[in-house]
């Protein structure tokens, strides 16, 4: 690993980070699938660097460390379109995709609310409720309130 964090570009390492540690070559939500290879990292490099937003450049480099809350930061300024990045909703599912699997639990929220409203793909409200039960089960209170709101409002429908 160590040879790998002198001489790879950053975007390199971030494919290593994806296909090697995380094992994740292939997701899907809903009816739609994403290959990693699909977001274009050189893309996402030059936005975040053409920006200059500092946080998005800390969490950048957070990335590099695998570190979750920097996948979800991303995830969410892509899906909102905050922090001096384009709404770009593909890439918001995936980098909150990966936090989700991390263990971010604001991550299956969102995921969740991108289901039930179909954000970036179809609406689908089965998978919108796997995310949201998972997301109930959160340590964190607000995360876990969202959740088990959102089930409420989906079980009423």
């Amino acid at each position: 690993m160590q040879f790998i964090v002198k001489n790879l570009h950053y975007l390199k390492l971030l494919y290593y980070i994806l296909y090697y540690k995380t094992g994740i070559h292939m997701m899907q939500w809903g009816n739609r699938s994403f290959e990693c290879s699909d977001i274009s990292m050189e893309d996402i490099e030059q936005e975040i660097q053409e920006n200059g937003d500092v946080l998005l450049i800390q969490m950048k480099e957070r990335l590099v460390a695998g570190d979750v809350e920097a996948f979800e930061f991303i995830g969410t300024a892509y899906l909102c379109g905050t922090n001096g990045l384009q709404a770009d909703f593909d890439k918001a599912l995936i980098f909150l995709q990966l936090a989700a699997q991390g263990g971010s639990t604001a991550a299956l929220l969102y995921l969740g609310d991108c289901c039930v409203y179909g954000i970036g793909m179809p609406v689908d409200l089965d998978t919108a409720r796997k995310y949201y039960r998972l997301a109930a089960q959160s340590q964190t209170p607000s995360v876990r309130e969202a959740a088990c709101r959102q089930l409420e409002m989906l079980e009423q429908h």
